[in-house]
């Protein structure tokens, strides 16, 4: 993993140059240990009577990190600053200048409990501090601080204000202004995909013009680049018992009326021609088609009716799952539609009157443990199962939200190894940063998609209307390791307040809308969903950056290390923000799309970036309420990524003076066997030099014309990192 360390070669400020002390601070990553086996660059403190014990951790750590400082505290001293961790690196600081502290942290033996961050210099009066509320899931804090005084000796300290509990740091960067930095090889999960469903309104569709249907479909499924689609396992497929042998299914008692395009039988739902419409017009195919159920035929509930809740007769697990199958098969057969995933439950926690089952964790494990028997049995162990498909992600209440569920669930082995992706609905609001870590935490590393989210009825179309989706969207992924998102349905009808009776919902949620006068408009929800869809592609994944205050900010970047995308919310409705985002290493363009309230801010490309190859970052302004991408096209034949199993060097480099006019002095941490390559900032390689067991040496550029260059120090075990270098 590309360490915080490492940051000082790719964003520095000019007129820091040729400092000693230049951001980021050392070992921020917690990796390097001193000869004394403590993290070099880094001291801990116990006065006044406090007591603690500091050690490394090697274990349950964020994605990417080897260690972390493990800091259990027993007793807190006199003050509230006696026990403590602080960097040893001294760094220089300029009066006026805004400098931002981020880091991750956890507790255990607490659920929130204080943690203060502090910054301060040689200079009188220079303390600063915030107090941060740390839970028990590993979570990225950050903090800015504006100072009024230069000084060279300025220090990150961090307070541990609680006692009896023991608090977990890593990850700690220092930056000046309000800057977003990236961490390419700090990779996370790997996106699956985006997408809505279709489980209601294709009747409503199909009942339009066929030009005004055909323009639906288009924006759903061409101008949207998804690749998921959730639709109906309908109740009545199987009504009545087809017979008694819920292992030999009789395919013609199966009722398919409803997936049929008949406009003369009421019951008839177009569904089958609504999705293979959908796959024609797909710009790049769909991975994922969602079969999901909310509820089985009457005759196998407990209430004996597909409404009202109720849940499947005890022993009937076979013949639910034989249904299950025959849909499987069926829509293959009969319309040359492959379902890929499963799912055998909606909402089982939300007691409705229309089709539903509110089956408990202890029924759904017996029903998900036979239908994964059953699939393997009949040959298609491919399809994947989805569970729970709960109203909410977390909840006080042990009977209900998706994270209560799966701990049970999950209980029991036979259940983890029979559900392939857990999936969750996010109707619950507020969901905070901690609700989604639970979440992950108890899916046991498996894929967590959202399968169903939107603001029900809703009656606008603005931006605040979209920030619900926003929200869950960058929280989900940030928080909560979510690796597919899709909405509640493609396409329905806008009510107004007049088209309802007095003290019905009005409204909508879906992404492309029409009205009574068949006017079809598109809320800006749509276009913010582009940012997603129509950007982050299956494969991609995500990667660590920095957070400011108010901001929401999330990055990915594709599998062959051509893109990086970093997309960034202001959630504000009153105070616009101006930031510095960094730009990664051998970037060849910029685009910036921009989705705001303003009319001309659909999903729109802003030629506002002032971007010149070389460049180590880029000014972006954020106005209140807007959603931006930013996507960087990198040259691939310099990207670290692309070398084969390429790990980092584990070594610190420094490098200096920079600029430099003749001699480029380096010196590295270890022993360090290899090459080294400069390269224009074009890609063309103007230098190569050996590296023979240096601890340190010298590159002379003095024949070099003045500029950006790169250099890469490649290991002969095919690490490689990167470093930029200016030359007068």
């Amino acid at each position: 993993m590309l360490k915080a360390f490492i940051t000082f070669t790719v964003f520095f400020i000019l007129t820091l140059s040729g400092a000693q002390n230049q951001l980021p601070i050392l070992n921020g990553a917690f990796e390097t240990l001193d000869p004394n086996g403590d993290f070099s660059y880094w001291s801990n403190t116990q006065n006044n009577g406090g007591q603690a014990v500091f050690s490394i951790e090697t274990s349950n750590l964020i994605s990417g990190s080897t260690k972390a400082l493990k800091s259990q505290i027993t007793q807190l001293g006199t003050n509230n600053w006696d026990v403590k961790t602080k960097s040893n690196y001294q760094f220089q600081v300029i009066a006026g200048e805004i400098y931002t502290v981020s880091f991750w942290a956890k507790v255990e033996g607490g659920t929130s409990e204080p943690l203060k961050v502090v910054f301060q210099s040689d200079a009188s009066g220079s303390y600063q501090g915030a107090n941060k509320t740390i839970t028990n899931q590993w979570q990225l804090f950050s903090h800015s601080f504006t100072v009024e005084s230069n000084s060279d000796l300025n220090e990150v300290i961090f307070w541990y204000m609680q006692s009896g509990v023991t608090y977990y740091l890593d990850e700690v960067t220092v930056y000046q202004g309000d800057y977003v930095s990236l961490d390419l090889e700090a990779s996370f999960q790997t996106v699956e995909g985006f997408g809505a469903g279709i489980k209601r309104r294709t009747e409503d569709l199909y009942n339009l013009s066929d030009a005004m249907r055909q323009q639906i479909e288009a924006y759903c499924f061409q101008d949207l680049e998804v690749n998921m689609i959730r639709f109906f396992v309908y109740h009545d497929l199987e009504v009545p018992n087809d017979n008694s042998n819920a292992f030999n299914l009789d395919t013609s008692q199966l009722d398919w009326t409803r997936y049929n395009s008949n406009p003369t039988i009421g019951r008839s739902r177009y569904v089958a021609e609504a999705l293979t419409n959908a796959f024609n017009l797909s710009v790049n195919g769909f991975d994922h088609v969602i079969g999901n159920c909310n509820s089985a035929p009457s005759w196998l509930k407990t209430n004996n009716s597909h409404t009202n809740g109720g849940t499947l007769i005890s022993g009937q697990e076979d013949e639910y799952s034989e249904f299950l199958l025959g849909f499987i098969k069926g829509m293959q057969s009969n319309y040359g539609i492959n379902v890929t995933a499963i799912s055998p439950t909606n909402e089982p926690d939300y007691d409705v009157t229309y089709e539903s089952m509110n089956t408990s964790p202890s029924e759904l494990s017996s029903i998900l443990i036979n239908l994964n028997e059953r699939l393997d049995s009949e040959l298609l162990p491919n399809v994947k199962v989805l569970s729970p498909e709960t109203f909410r992600v977390s909840s006080n209440d042990l009977s209900k939200s998706t994270t209560n569920y799966v701990n049970e669930l999950f209980m029991d082995s036979n259940v983890v190894n029979a559900v392939d992706v857990v999936a969750t609905h996010t109707y619950q609001n507020p969901i905070n940063d901690s609700d989604w870590g639970a979440l992950k935490t108890a899916s046991l590393d498996k894929s967590i998609w959202v399968t169903e989210s939107g603001n029900l009825h809703s009656p606008d179309f603005d931006m605040t209307d979209a920030s619900y989706q926003i929200n869950r969207i960058f929280n989900g992924f940030v928080y909560g390791g979510l690796s597919a998102y899709m909405g509640h349905l493609f396409y329905e009808k806008h009510d107004y307040e007049t088209d309802v009776e007095t003290g019905q919902n009005f409204g909508s949620s879906a992404l492309v809308l029409w009205d009574n006068s068949n006017q079809i408009f598109l809320p800006k929800r749509y276009f913010v969903f582009k940012h997603f869809a129509n950007l982050i592609k299956p494969g991609y994944q995500r990667i660590q950056t920095s957070f400011i205050e108010g901001i929401l900010i999330m990055a990915f970047k594709s599998n062959d290390g051509s893109k990086v995308v970093v997309q960034l919310f202001n959630e504000s409705v009153s105070d616009s923000k101006t930031l510095a985002l960094e730009v990664p290493e051998f970037t060849q363009s910029v685009q910036h799309f921009i989705t705001s309230d303003a009319t001309d801010h659909n999903f729109s490309i802003l030629n506002d970036i002032n971007f010149t190859t070389g460049n180590s970052y880029i000014n972006l302004n954020i106005p209140v309420l807007s959603m931006h991408s930013i996507q960087y096209t990198i040259n691939g034949s310099l990207s670290s990524s692309n070398i084969p199993n390429s790990n980092m060097i584990r070594s610190q480099i420094k490098t200096y003076p920079n600029p430099v006019e003749s001699l480029l002095n380096m010196s590295f941490s270890v022993p360090t066997n290899g090459t080294m390559s400069v390269f224009q900032i074009n890609g063309i390689k103007v230098m190569e030099r050996e590296l023979n067991q240096k601890l340190n040496t010298q590159l002379n550029v003095s024949h070099l014309s003045s500029g950006f260059y790169i250099l890469k120090i490649q290991s002969q075990a095919k690490s490689s990192q990167v470093l930029k270098f200016i030359k007068k």
